[in-house]
């Protein structure tokens, strides 16, 4: 009998080092446990100090330093209270610390300044940063306003990268393209009425994909639609419906981004559902021109977050995922409840793995 025992002792020994080593499965109980709780958001871009951000700051565009890769570059827009004139700034950050952001202070870099109509400084809003490799130049796509455009549409602006790949990026060496608009409400194949905006442009195999929001006189921000080029300046827009829209579950879908997990396709956007509260929102597809499917909107839901506050996130917009040192992180803006141009909104940053593997079970490729 004691033999039988010290044999079943012994069994039940292994097997419970075995589970620790990873060479058994876990307990269903152990299996099913949930998933560690995410760190609390942090505020990064404060609003406030008067003139071009004291409404807002919004729209993160990060790219990695592309002349030092130890870096981060966050490039993004401010608007004045009541969101009557925007502007265009910068900041950086070391990788290894993508909550601790250093402003420039020289921003803005374009727009606020109303004595100069090529800014066009009574309207801005950042749609998408590209790193153009081949011409070693930043290309800013934006929303504004001009005589030509005949209402809103999508600008470009370039800048060289420079030795360091930062402090170059200012006004006196930004140029606006003389082509502009680059996509324009009425032509390039499809008709807009008055409104494009909100481009967001992924370049995948020598082909430019812009995703870009509409409005007409009878609805406002209805969904997505979409345009290609074949180098960033010429564009054509695709026919057909829209690749995505924002009934039923959304009055409003606004600002957005487009980014690959592993071969996943994901629209990471601001939804507004008609009465509550605006916040982040996830679309996935295979391919990028058809088949985009909503997640449900309870994927991300920022009153679950940690330490969440009725006055700086009841409102979540302009969401942005990253991948940065195998971790995931969605920058976005935030504010209190009320009408959207007069509140305060400041920048935050939260951890996001635990969306991430629900977008997907094992995200693959890294954006840094």
């Amino acid at each position: 009998m004691k033999r039988i025992a010290l044999h079943s002792n012994l069994t039940r020994t292994i097997a419970q080092l075995a589970c620790i080593l990873g060479m058994l499965p876990l307990p269903a109980s152990a299996q099913n446990a949930a998933p560690p709780v995410p760190a609390k958001p942090r505020m990064i871009i404060s609003y406030g100090g008067g003139g071009w951000k004291e409404g807002q700051v919004q729209e993160p565009c990060i790219l990695v330093n592309p002349k030092d890769p130890s870096k981060l570059m966050l490039f993004y827009a401010g608007m004045t209270l009541g969101g009557k004139e925007g502007a265009l700034a910068k900041a950086w950050a070391n990788v290894s610390d993508p909550f601790t952001w250093h402003e420039d202070a020289n921003n803005p870099v374009l727009g606020g300044v109303r004595a100069n109509p090529q800014d066009h400084s009574g309207f801005i809003r950042l749609g998408s940063v590209i790193y153009h490799q081949e011409l070693d130049e930043y290309w800013f796509y934006y929303a504004g306003t001009s005589p030509k455009s005949r209402g809103v549409a999508i600008f470009l602006a370039t800048c060289p990268a420079g030795k360091d790949g930062y402090s170059g990026v200012i006004r006196a060496n930004i140029r606006i393209y003389a082509g502009n608009p680059v996509l324009c409400p009425r032509e390039q194949g499809r008709g807009d009425e008055n409104f494009v905006g909100e481009g967001a442009v992924f370049r995948e195999k020598g082909l430019w994909y812009l995703f870009y929001s509409y409005r007409t006189a009878k609805k406002s921000l209805p969904g997505y639609r979409l345009a290609t080029s074949r180098d960033g300046l010429h564009w054509i827009k695709l026919p057909g419906p829209d690749i995505l829209t924002a009934a039923p579950q959304s009055l409003y879908c606004e600002w957005h981004q487009v980014f690959k997990i592993g071969n996943l396709c994901v629209l990471l956007y601001e939804g507004y559902n008609g009465g509550n509260r605006w916040g982040a929102d996830v679309a996935t597809s295979s391919t990028l021109t058809t088949g985009w499917k909503k997640m449900p909107t309870s994927l991300i839901d920022q009153t679950k977050w940690p330490g969440y506050s009725d006055a700086t996130q009841f409102h979540v917009a302009t969401p942005a995922m990253y991948h940065i040192n195998d971790k995931w992180y969605m920058y976005f803006q935030g504010a209190h409840k009320g009408e959207y141009g007069w509140q305060h909104w400041a920048m935050w940053c939260v951890e996001c793995d635990d969306v991430v593997k629900q977008i997907s079970i094992t995200p693959t490729g890294s954006t840094y």
